[in-house]
């Protein structure tokens, strides 16, 4: 049990994280069910180093809010080696195409940057400074914390009740080689454990508003996927990371 839970942290962090792992490392059904288990886990890891960084840059010293925003969007951005990015220019790209379905996932599969791709993200990243700016000198360090660690929990939620998109690709491929019934498991024990932290952290109502705003934003984003693309792919999956943490950011901003 502990050689598999070793090997599926690494293995998250070999797939979701710009940290290198260099070591092949087993691909059995087991192994992969426990790599995405640990995706609430890798969005602690990435929320501890965000919130230690605005500890100590926010608390000991007098660097102004704008550059302390870009320093914590810059470093979520290089944890995951851009990976989240590059889903949603990709699907900024496919959607605002306005093709048919089988053309929008034949876009999506294109390495290259479109027009429409660059400025979702452009847009998204400048928005999501902004918000930042807006509310880190007052947001408690345990939302910042939470914030990769929800985002990801979504993210686990979406590709455990949501089929693929199309036979082939990386979420089709791990979809077919994991226990759906004890991801979705893992969904609702990290749920309830960060959203008990959230209510410790945060006034109880705050938390609601939270609760109310990520259900309802996977809830139409899921329907946005099937109608659009016929289920998830592994862009559509960063991109709700993305879309989720400027969501959590935009909560601070008007709720807390």
């Amino acid at each position: 049990m502990t050689r598999q839970l070793k090997t599926g942290f690494l293995l998250a962090l070999q797939f979701f994280s710009v940290i290198p792992v260099k070591k092949q490392l087993p691909m059995e059904k087991e192994y992969i069910t426990t790599m995405y288990a640990m995706l609430p886990l890798l969005g602690l890891l990435f929320g501890s180093i965000l919130a230690s960084t605005v500890w100590l840059l926010r608390d000991a010293t007098d660097i102004s809010s704008l550059l302390l925003s870009f320093i914590v969007v810059l470093m979520g951005i290089a944890l995951t080696g851009g990976l989240h990015m590059d889903g949603l220019a990709d699907t900024g790209d496919a959607y605002f195409s306005y093709q048919d379905r089988a053309k929008r996932l034949a876009i999506m599969g294109d390495p290259r940057i479109g027009a429409f791709g660059t400025m979702v993200l452009v847009m998204a990243i400048v928005g999501k400074i902004i918000l930042v700016v807006e509310s880190i000198n007052e947001a408690s360090l345990i939302w910042v914390l939470l914030i990769p660690v929800f985002s990801r929990i979504g993210l686990l939620a979406l590709f455990s009740f949501t089929k693929s998109a199309k036979p082939d690709g990386v979420a089709a491929f791990f979809q077919k080689r994991v226990s759906h019934e004890k991801l979705r498991l893992v969904v609702i024990v990290a749920f309830v454990i960060s959203l008990i932290l959230l209510i410790w952290s945060a006034t109880f109502w705050s938390a609601i508003i939270l609760i109310i705003l990520l259900f309802g934003f996977s809830g139409l984003y899921r329907i946005w996927c099937l109608r659009n693309f016929g289920g998830v792919t592994g862009d559509l999956l960063g991109a709700y990371v993305e879309g989720v943490e400027i969501l959590v950011w935009m909560s601070l901003l008007f709720f807390v």
